[in-house]
Formats: structure tokens, C-alpha cells, sequence
């Protein structure tokens, strides 16, 4: 800082401080040497290890006012680096930069409280350079309060009016300082850090030089997912800062509800959980459990978690491995498994498994649904029962070789035909077989003229032509292989059969 020149000094008595570095030269004139020892005291109590160049001279003419006025212009040189202070009658001249924020608040009380009798006839203070560089602030209720440094006036009272169209209401004071590091938009930083804020029930944002932090707890469920995702985001690159440190408490909620939903070969995972460790390890455990189905993950984050509840949605997740389809529901400390299951086995098994797994401090309950047992199936007529033992008695005979029957044969078919009668809405199917003897497609026409004949005796006897259907199968189906008299006999037969 230049010296005062001569022609200021004609003007009257003066006195100027004059600092550069840590050195300050005292010029002009004093009353007295105490007024001078009282000035360097105060230089060196308020400034530490500021030294000085002292040409002052002793007047007696010098204002007694000065006795007060030095000391007051020693505290306020030792606030500013550099600066000049100077004592002209009864006229102040301030000029400078207040070292750091400390020194903004001092100079500042000291012109608020001038020596009696000055006027402050000139203020030429620069911002004070800090760093770091920032701005605290922080949300309660609807207010909140703002603290440090901003780059103008004008860029405080954007910052505040930016506070105010979000329904807070701005407190506090901001410093206008020097300092902030180059491609920072001090008050974009700023106007991001309040939209989270406005999102939250109470917090803090710290903007210091290019890092921005943001703690505090959420309004609610939405309010949290909002502000996670704008601090995932970034202020972007225009703004210049990046995104430090987050510690944002989710919003409490109750009842506290989760559900695992099992179809259609998927896993749905919806609900709250308490932090992204615990989405973690629960996603875990349903790839783990419910394999090859396809996770889907749509859970929240909230407090209010009862304890054990991880444990027991792990739990649900597993029950869902004994049902078909289903539901597993936490809500408070009750768990809640329903699903269909395959039978009525599986589902006293089931339900047996869920009630009897319970975690600690939960209640657990297994509503499970089954398909109805088929109806047993009709009891055959009773006519099949008759047919079925007058052929066990002999079957059908013929001669050998050809489609005539035995006497006793036609008789047994008098009697089958009048067990027919009493089921007249069945079907029979008349199958002829022989041995295998002879040409195999010489047996099949035997076979089928055989039946063919039973059908047409039936006929007869009074069965409907449209009950009965003849086949002729040969040697195909054999009872028994054709190895001996005995078993040919058996092989050569008719059946009755519904159809």
C-alpha cells in the first residue's frame, strides 16, 4: 500500500498504518510515547508476528484524539493484508483486504464501532481470499440458514430469493470473498444443494471449493428416491462440482411392508427394505432359492424395519419354494405366505414347513389352496361283471380251423346277449385271436370271421348291430407264447370287451 503523500498530510495532523506482508510502516504524528507503545501493543496482540517500521514523531500539538485513534487503527492494520489505515483530524481512511473471514468480522465490528469523535470519510475493502471456498446450508423446519462465503452481494441475494421461491425461508449471512476455484457456478452449486434440501424433513449441504456434501433425513419415500437420484446425477459438468459425500436417513414408514410374488417363472421383490446392503442380500438370496426364475427387483428404501426382518423375508423367499404359484408378505412382524400347491399332501407339508420355521418375533401364517380330488370313476355295469364270467367259463369255442361254434358256445352267447340287454347304453368290442399256427394273414381272416360271427349272433339274440364292433387281430396279441399245446389253447380265444 502506498505511503499518504504530502499534500494529504497539509491537510492536517495524520497518521497512517501501512501493511504489506507482515510488515507495517508507521508514518506521521502521535501525542505522546505511550500512545506509541499502546499502538504497537495492540499491532502485536492483534496481528502475532507482524513487525514494523516506526517514523512517527512525538508532537505535543498532535490531537489528543489520536491517543484513542491509534490504537483503534493498530487493531484494525493487524485484519488486513495488505491495507492502510490513516488518521487525518478527525477523518478515517480504510483501505485493503481483510485477511481471511476472521479478519472480513473484525474489520467489520471495528467500523461499526469507530473511535469518539471519527468520521469514516473513505472504505475501499477488497474480499477477503479464503479457502476453502464454501457455503454451508442448513435446512429446519422451513427455514434455513446460510453460512460463508459467496462471490458478490448479488450472488448472496440470488441465492436467498432461490431459497425463498422453495418455501424456505432464508437466515443468516453470507461473507463476499475471494477465492473460489476457477469454473465453479458458486450459485448453481448452491441453487442444487437447496432442491435437495426442499426434498428433505431436515439436513445439511457443505459446498467447499469443487465438493458438495448433502446429510440429513427425508420428508418422505419420495422426497428420498428423488434426492438419491439427483446426487447419483450430479449438479452436472456446467456447475463444476462433484458430489462428495451423502448420508440421507430414509423416511420412516409404517406398517412396514414387503412381498416376494412367485409366477409365470418370475420372482417380483416389491417393498421396503432398510438400506442398499439389505436390497443386496436379499436379491441374493432369491437368486439363490428360487433358481432358474427370473428375479425382478422393485424394492424401496425406508426405515422402520421391525427387528429380524431381514431373516424373515429370507424366509418367506424359501417358503415360496413349496408352492406352485404365491404370495410371501411381511407386514410388521406378521409373515403371510399363500399359493397353490399340487395336492393334498403337498399342502399339509407345506403349510407344516411355513408354520413351523417362524422367525424370532414374527407370527407366521400359510393360506394354500389345492385342486379338488377327481371324482372316483363310475362303477362299471353290472352286465360286464356277468359277460366277463361265462367267458372265464370256457369262452367261445370253434372248430378247428373254421368259424363255426360249439353247441355249448352258442348257448354261453345266449346268455351273454341277455346280460347286454340289461346295460343297453354300453358298447362292446368283439376281438378274435388265434394261435400262431399257420399263415399269419390266414389267421387274421379266421380271426375277424370269428368275430364276426359272435356279432352276428348276438344279433340275433337282440343286441343292437350298433353296440357291437368285430375285430380280427391273428396271432398279434398273444396271452401266452406259442410254445406249447396248452398255451396255443389259451392264445386261440374272444373277447368281450366295452368300449
Amino acid at each position: 500500500m502506498p505511503l499518504p503523500d504530502r499534500a494529504s498530510a497539509e491537510t492536517g495532523a495524520q497518521l497512517s498504518l501501512v501493511r504489506e506482508g507482515d510488515l507495517v510502516a508507521i508514518g506521521g504524528v502521535l501525542p505522546d510515547e505511550a500512545t506509541r507503545d499502546a499502538l504497537v501493543a495492540a499491532l502485536r496482540a492483534a496481528g502475532g508476528d507482524i513487525s514494523t517500521i516506526d517514523t512517527t514523531e512525538i508532537r505535543a500539538d498532535a490531537p489528543a484524539t489520536f491517543r484513542e485513534g491509534a490504537a483503534w487503527a493498530g487493531s484494525v492494520i493487524a485484519r488486513l493484508k495488505p491495507g492502510a489505515v490513516l488518521l487525518t483530524g478527525t477523518a478515517l481512511t480504510v483501505e485493503g483486504r481483510p485477511d481471511g473471514l476472521g479478519g472480513a468480522e473484525a474489520v467489520r465490528a471495528a467500523l461499526a464501532a469507530l473511535p469518539a469523535g471519527f468520521t469514516l470519510q473513505r472504505e475501499a475493502l477488497m474480499a477477503p481470499i479464503v479457502s476453502p471456498f464454501a457455503l454451508t446450508l442448513v435446512r429446519s423446519g422451513d427455514t434455513v440458514r446460510m453460512d460463508g462465503v459467496v462471490a458478490s452481494p448479488e450472488e448472496g441475494a440470488a441465492i436467498a430469493a432461490f431459497a425463498r421461491s422453495l418455501g424456505l425461508a432464508p437466515e443468516g449471512s453470507t461473507t463476499v470473498a475471494a477465492g473460489a476455484p476457477a469454473g465453479i457456478d458458486w450459485a448453481g452449486a448452491a441453487r442444487f444443494g437447496l432442491v435437495q434440501l426442499a426434498r428433505l424433513k431436515a439436513g445439511e449441504v457443505r459446498i467447499a471449493d469443487r465438493a458438495l456434501s448433502v446429510t440429513g433425513e427425508a420428508a418422505d419415500r419420495a422426497g428420498y428416491v428423488a434426492v438419491n437420484r439427483a446426487l447419483r446425477d450430479g449438479p452436472g459438468a456446467s456447475v463444476g462440482v462433484s458430489i462428495a459425500s451423502v448420508a440421507i436417513a430414509a423416511a420412516v414408514v409404517s406398517p412396514y411392508r414387503w412381498a416376494a410374488v412367485k409366477r409365470d417363472g418370475r420372482l417380483l421383490l416389491r417393498g421396503y427394505v432398510s438400506s442398499e446392503a439389505e436390497r443386496a442380500e436379499i436379491r441374493a438370496a432369491a437368486e439363490a432359492l428360487a433358481a432358474p426364475a427370473q428375479i425382478v427387483d422393485e424394492q424401496e428404501l425406508a426405515s422402520g424395519a421391525p427387528q429380524g426382518f431381514v431373516t424373515a423375508v429370507v424366509a418367506g423367499i424359501g417358503h415360496l419354494t413349496l408352492v406352485e404359484a404365491g404370495e410371501a408378505r411381511v407386514e410388521g412382524t406378521s409373515l403371510l405366505v399363500t399359493g397353490r400347491v399340487p395336492d393334498a399332501a403337498s399342502e399339509a407339508a407345506a403349510r407344516a414347513a411355513i408354520t413351523g420355521s417362524v422367525p424370532f418375533g414374527f407370527t407366521a401364517t400359510a393360506t394354500l389352496t389345492a385342486p379338488a380330488a377327481p371324482p372316483p370313476p363310475p362303477a362299471p355295469p353290472a352286465c360286464l361283471a356277468v359277460v366277463a364270467a361265462e367267458l372265464a367259463q370256457g369262452g367261445i369255442a370253434f372248430r378247428i380251423s373254421r368259424d363255426v361254434m360249439e353247441p355249448a358256445s352258442q348257448a354261453r352267447l345266449d346268455r351273454v346277449a341277455q346280460a347286454m340287454a340289461t346295460c343297453p347304453r354300453v358298447r362292446f368290442t368283439i376281438a378274435g385271436h388265434t394261435d400262431s399256427d399257420g399263415i399269419a394273414a390266414q389267421n387274421v381272416d379266421l380271426s375277424q370271421r370269428r368275430a364276426q360271427a359272435v356279432v352276428a349272433h348276438l344279433i340275433r339274440r337282440g343286441v343292437e348291430a350298433g353296440r357291437l364292433l368285430a375285430e380280427g387281430h391273428g396271432a398279434t396279441r398273444p396271452l401266452a407264447p406259442n410254445d406249447s399245446a396248452a398255451n396255443k389253447a389259451r392264445n386261440r380265444r374272444i373277447e368281450i370287451t366295452a368300449r
